[in-house]
């Protein structure tokens, strides 16, 4: 990122994103390893059909979409400094799942997880889905309090490795 003012704007990713898609999920992945159930070493690893995939399914978007927080301060086709998708929950329909999520530490508490969350809550109404869920590890504070100032509460009690929290799209 450039050292001027930040322009944050959310843009949803589509098929020809798939090695920018990596590239932000690799990042993500190196510098937050506590925070996904994932691994770096497990997304290295994975084919490059896998993030096209991923890319078209969110261009598609009928069961998923991923957004991406872009800093348009940085150029033409700007930085990507965030992600996150909203999937829809084929065995509870009246649910979608936040997945992936992340900000860059650089644009952290300026509003941008806010801004993710406002696009995939906005995208799970549009798909006529009432409820915004995800799982977030109890031992990440950082994260759980990020979630609440979003508009996530704790569904259910705090015991336990992953915690469940919701939303109303």
């Amino acid at each position: 990122m450039a050292g001027g003012p930040v322009v944050l704007q959310v843009e949803q990713v589509i098929g020809v994103d798939a090695a920018r898609l990596r590239a932000l999920r690799l990042s993500a992945l190196s510098g937050d390893p506590e925070g996904f159930g994932s691994t770096l070493e497990r997304d290295l690893a994975r084919a490059p059909s896998f993030w096209a995939e991923w890319a078209r399914a969110s261009e598609v978007g009928e069961e998923q979409r991923t957004f991406v927080l872009v800093d348009a301060a940085a150029g033409q086709d700007g930085d990507w400094v965030g992600l996150a998708m909203a999937r829809i929950v084929p065995e509870r329909p009246g649910e979608a799942e936040l997945l992936s999520m992340w900000v860059a530490p650089a644009v952290r508490g300026g509003g941008a997880a806010e801004l993710l969350c406002d696009a995939c809550a906005a995208w799970t109404r549009s798909r006529g889905v009432a409820t915004l869920v995800l799982a977030v590890y109890a031992a990440n504070g950082r994260a759980r309090r990020a979630y609440e100032k979003c508009g996530f509460s704790l569904d259910g009690d705090d015991a336990g490795e992953l915690l469940r929290m919701v939303r109303a799209a």
